[in-house]
């Protein structure tokens, strides 16, 4: 099988769909020596990225527009290189083209919160994403939320849509308990002694506006800062401007990306990891989090739950006050902290990125074998949807 693989977002800024990107990508060559990969980015420096795997070939696709990489290039290499099937880590898929296709779904804000979405993206999901799901043979979900939600919204036939949860780097996301790599890293970002911990990128789908009015009203209360580690993205200024309104200044810290080597650092030496989105497909800091040990307080929607299971205090995303008395409880509490601790550590076992990789080319297998859109077709009225690609 001769496997073309979509990479348009490889340089993307660092959040979840790249983490996924580049932890699956490496994985798959490595456990799959049976096929041919073609490996397709937009920006030519990125080309030999890959090439220490014997089965990978590597090319530069250049285009006007995102649209145009999708459904005008993407066919045209599919043709040229005779591929079997194309895979987009992303949220996009060619729709004219004869090879299969397969695409991930990272989330389904888009239809649950749109207002907290920019425009385009708003505009995407009426027009081009139902088409996407309604022509690829199949749809990866992050979560099973995410499964139901595309269901429920675009049409998407639940025999098309299969759940592959994500990973995390267990050999990087742990309990880090050297004294000297703490400290270090602790004057690296000028942290205080007691803080809460949040990562990602700062928009209004993260609820940070709300992260930080509920700190407003514990801060007297505990010695704890508030340390917010992302970039700034649509609208990031407006989540963070109770930094100035509520004279927040001297108690909340704004380091920017961290790197790869220091995120775990802090999840080391955080109290609390608080990740209260109005909406998650997954939320990959979450199991990073509990891989390090930190305890976590998230949202009560979503796929926090799913994720954590009863390994972290869940709260609703949009009342202040259970957030406000969420955070007081547990960073008063240590028996409380601890004991999500234990659990944190033992559910994050459950994820692993070698699994997921492994669960992501037996299905690009499994759709190679068979013909979907026809096996689709051709169901009798009384088949089960659940009996094809959603028994994965």
């Amino acid at each position: 099988m001769k496997i073309g693989i979509m990479l348009r977002h490889y340089e993307q800024h660092e959040g979840g769909v790249k983490i996924y990107t580049q932890n699956l990508i490496p994985r798959l060559l490595s456990k799959d020596t049976a096929n041919q990969y073609l490996l397709i980015y937009k920006n030519p420096a990125l080309v030999g990225t890959y090439a220490g795997y014997p089965n990978v070939t590597e090319i530069a696709l250049s285009t006007p527009t995102r649209l145009l990489w999708d459904q005008v290039g993407i066919p045209r290499i599919a043709k040229t290189h005779k591929l079997d099937l194309v895979f987009n880590p992303k949220f996009t898929a060619p729709v004219f083209t004869r090879a299969r296709t397969v695409f991930v779904s990272h989330g389904s804000e888009r239809y649950l919160i749109p207002d907290k979405m920019p425009r385009f993206s708003r505009w995407s999901s009426d027009q081009l994403i139902r088409q996407y799901c309604r022509s690829a043979d199949a749809v990866i979900c992050v979560s099973e939320i995410v499964r139901k939600d595309l269901i429920a919204f675009t049409g998407l036939p639940a025999r098309k849509a299969v759940v592959i949860h994500n990973g995390f780097d267990d050999q990087h996301f742990r309990v880090i308990q050297d004294p000297e790599r703490l400290d270090k890293v602790k004057k690296k970002y000028a942290l205080p002694e007691r803080f809460m911990f949040w990562a990602g990128q700062i928009d209004p789908r993260k609820n940070i506006a709300r992260l930080l009015t509920a700190f407003d009203k514990i801060r007297h209360d505990i010695p704890h800062h508030l340390v917010l580690a992302g970039m700034k993205g649509w609208k990031g200024e407006d989540e963070l401007r109770p930094v100035q309104e509520l004279g927040l200044q001297d108690r909340v810290h704004l380091p920017g990306w961290l790197s790869h080597d220091d995120l775990p650092l802090l999840y080391n030496l955080a109290d609390l990891f608080v990740f209260p989105s109005l909406y998650e497909g997954f939320g990959i800091p979450l199991i990073e989090a509990m891989a390090c040990g930190c305890p976590i307080l998230t949202a009560d929607r979503g796929s926090p739950s799913e994720v954590t299971g009863d390994a972290a205090l869940l709260v609703d995303p949009f009342d202040v006050d259970a957030m406000a008395q969420g955070m007081r409880t547990l960073l008063t509490d240590p028996s409380a902290r601890m004991d999500l601790r234990a659990k944190g550590l033992e559910r994050a076992r459950a994820f692993s990125w070698d699994h997921c990789a492994e669960q992501v080319l037996r299905l690009l297998e499994d759709v190679n074998a068979e013909d979907r859109r026809e096996h689709a077709s051709n169901l009798p009225p009384n088949a089960k949807e659940n009996d094809t690609l959603a028994t994965l």
